[in-house]
This record gives C-alpha cells, sequence and structure tokens, in this order.
C-alpha cells in the first residue's frame, strides 16, 4: 500500500517536540503521575517502509499521545502522557511482538521516565538518543532505560492534630514525624480546640491537608470543624480521620455521611493508624 499521501493528524514536526512536552510535563506534580519519552529505531528495513512504520505508530498511540518522526532515518519519538517507565515498557513489548510488523522490521528503543517537573527537555533529549545508540548496538528487540528523570519532586502536605488530651496529642504527632513517606514532605501542627483550628489561617491554604482531630473538642467539636471545612470550595483537599469512643452503626454511618475518611475508635492501635495514613498518601498523591 502506497502510504507516502496520507496524511498524519497526530503527528507533530520535531522542533515543536519540546512545547508539547513542557504542557505533559506540567501535570505531573498535579497528578503525581510520570510520563515517559520513548526513542524508537527500526533498522534492516528498506527505505520506502519508513512511512509505512510512521502510519503504524501512529495508529497505535492514544489520542492523549505525542508522536514525532525525527530527522534521522529510522527514527521516532513517542511521548506518552500519564505513563510510567512500566506502561512504557509494555507498549514497547506490543509493537515488538506485532506479527504483521515483526518479519520486516527490527525494532530498539529507549525509554526516558519523567517523574518531575524540573527535568530539561534538551537533556531529555541527549540522554534518551544516547541510550538508542546503546539498545541499537545491543541487538534487535533491546531496551534501554534512563533513569536521570525518574525522582518526583517533594510533596508538601499539611498535617492538623486536634486533640485536647496532650499525651495522646503528642504520641500522634511523635509517630507521624517518625514514618517514613518517600515522596512527601510533612507539615504538622496541633490544636487543643477546634476554635483555635478555625480561628487560624492554617487550614485556609491550597496544600493537601490531613486532619487527624477528636469529635469531642471544647467550644468547636470535630463535627462542628468536619462541617466548617466540607463546605469550603476546595474542600477536597482535606483527609479527615475522626477519634472518637462512639462505636455505634449509627455514629459511624452519620461520620461518614458528614465527610469522615477514616474513622478511628478508641482505644486505637497506633500501628493500624500508621498503616492507615500511609495507605491514604499511596492513594491520593502517589
Amino acid at each position: 500500500m502506497d502510504t507516502s499521501s496520507i496524511p498524519h493528524e497526530h503527528i507533530i514536526e520535531e522542533k515543536y517536540m519540546n512545547r508539547f512536552f513542557q504542557v505533559l510535563k506540567s501535570g505531573i506534580d498535579r497528578t503525581r503521575t510520570a510520563i515517559s519519552v520513548i526513542f524508537l529505531s527500526v533498522s534492516d528495513i528498506r527505505e520506502q517502509k519508513e512511512e509505512e512504520v510512521t502510519v503504524f505508530l501512529e495508529k497505535k498511540i492514544r489520542l492523549s499521545d505525542v508522536l514525532c518522526k525525527l530527522e534521522a532515518p529510522f527514527q521516532w519519538c513517542l511521548i506518552l502522557s500519564q505513563s510510567g517507565e512500566e506502561e512504557a515498557c509494555a507498549f514497547l513489548n506490543r509493537l515488538f511482538s506485532n506479527e504483521s510488523f515483526r518479519e520486516d522490521f527490527s525494532f530498539s528503543a529507549s525509554v526516558v521516565e519523567i517523574g518531575n517537573s524540573y527535568a530539561e527537555f534538551e537533556k531529555v533529549v541527549e540522554k534518551g538518543r544516547t541510550s538508542l545508540d546503546v539498545a541499537l548496538q545491543s541487538g534487535a528487540g533491546h531496551i534501554e532505560y534512563v533513569k536521570d528523570f525518574k525522582k518526583k519532586n517533594l510533596v508538601h502536605i499539611k498535617v492538623s492534630i486536634l486533640e485536647e488530651n496532650d499525651i495522646l496529642r503528642n504520641v500522634i504527632q511523635t509517630s507521624l514525624e517518625d514514618l517514613k513517606i518517600d515522596g512527601f514532605q510533612l507539615e504538622i501542627r496541633t490544636f487543643q480546640d477546634g476554635y483555635d483550628f478555625l480561628n487560624s489561617n492554617w487550614y485556609l491554604s491550597s496544600h493537601p491537608h490531613v486532619m487527624i482531630m477528636n469529635d469531642i473538642l471544647p467550644r468547636k467539636n470535630g463535627l462542628e470543624v468536619l462541617h466548617t471545612v466540607r463546605h469550603l470550595p476546595n474542600n477536597k483537599k482535606f483527609i479527615v480521620f475522626m477519634m472518637t469512643q462512639r462505636n455505634s452503626e449509627e455514629d459511624m454511618v452519620y461520620a461518614y455521611e458528614s465527610g469522615v475518611d477514616q474513622y478511628l475508635v478508641k482505644p486505637f492501635s497506633l500501628r493500624l493508624f500508621e498503616a492507615q495514613i500511609k495507605r491514604v498518601f499511596e492513594r491520593f498523591w502517589s
């Protein structure tokens, strides 16, 4: 089939790759999801088949991905949105195992995972092309991986502990300070009362915010505080742990319906609490 005249709706010129890279990279901090840049080469093929490979790749990418035919012969660059190294590898394995192309084409590739917003496109290209050369020298079907840009930006999380009891408040604070959670930096403040918390400016920023609070507090109790924060425009930033001695089904249902994310019945296991905290971080910000 003659594919030379087929228009390519999803392929951009090499000179515009940096612009698309910046757009996709800007969402990494918000979504906590990496992107991957793939440098792909095909060898041992006839020149007239280069366009056929381009058409093949264009059909395989998603609408959210970017494909570029590089100026170098038989080389392409793909940017896969919201896809880390593992997803990029699976994508390439599907390409390499395609029956209709395996006999005619010999693929080699390098994969660069971008896990942070400060990676520079020029350095990504430099590392990716160098690794592609290594992959080509290593033989057909070989994939090289670049690790230089995988490290994620630190996510700053605010943590508020609302508890009247000094001992319990200090125990929870110490437990959180001792937690080892890669990629996160916790900024912890404690409050003896819900009134003090609501009269501070601490909870009004846009930062993700974990709240651990007792349901019974002087002046403003936990449910009143919960009602206030759940009516803020950006209330989804709050993850609320409610500590209580009430363990009836009705009390739990009411708390969850009011906006509680985790319900801790006193006395609760500190190890279980730490596991729940880690799970929350993995679920919402990893």
